[in-house]
């Protein structure tokens, strides 16, 4: 953990410590580490910590992005779906952006900005009501490409500012997205009793 770290003092009801250490202990990490968490996912309820949503049935989600992708034909990030309740990973996404719309949208910083039009599907999706670690993306065949998904200047608008108005206002429609009954790592193996441990 390469982060600046303060030491403070903080006083707690006994009872509370001792609930937090149960649950510590039953984790099978520090004290520490399990208040950081408890802090980390009330900060992402609030919208002051790190990327997250929160779904229309209540679930908490947070999105880590990695490039994965840039070269002629694209830019693409790789988004993964983190459920924090269970401190799993639940879906992996590739969302990036074809060559085309990024030429007519005279985008400078390709990277940044197919980072930044993933996180606005994922908030498109989500506002839609659909939970986001059920999606499939139906753009290219194959069951390992159910996650894949890249703009291409037929669906989109021209100019960026026109396509993240209608993601806004939810009137776009995107012909590629689905949802499945169950998360992406259930589709592709997890067992479901894994999910709780």
């Amino acid at each position: 953990m390469g982060e600046k770290t303060a030491n403070i003092s903080v006083r707690i009801p006994d009872e509370y410590r001792k609930r937090l250490q149960l649950q510590a202990d039953r984790k099978g990490i520090s004290f520490n580490a399990h208040i950081l968490r408890v802090l980390e996912i009330h900060l992402m309820n609030s919208g002051f910590g790190p990327t997250s949503l929160t779904s229309a049935s209540s679930r908490l989600f947070q999105i880590r992005c990695e490039p994965y992708l840039d070269n002629v034909d694209e830019t693409t990030w790789a988004f993964f779906i983190d459920e924090p309740k269970y401190e799993k990973e639940r879906a992996y996404y590739l969302i990036g952006i074809g060559r085309t719309v990024l030429r007519d949208w005279k985008v400078k910083d390709k990277a940044t900005v197919s980072k930044e039009i993933g996180l606005a599907l994922l908030g498109f999706y989500n506002r839609r009501g659909m939970e986001i670690d059920r999606l499939i993306f139906n753009q290219y065949p194959g069951p390992d490409n159910d996650g894949r998904r890249v703009l291409q200047v037929a669906e989109v608008p021209e100019t960026i500012e026109e396509f993240l108005d209608l993601l806004m206002t939810e009137k776009w429609t995107d012909k590629y997205v689905d949802q499945s009954e169950k998360s992406q790592d259930i589709r592709r193996g997890r067992p479901e009793s894994a999910l709780y441990r």
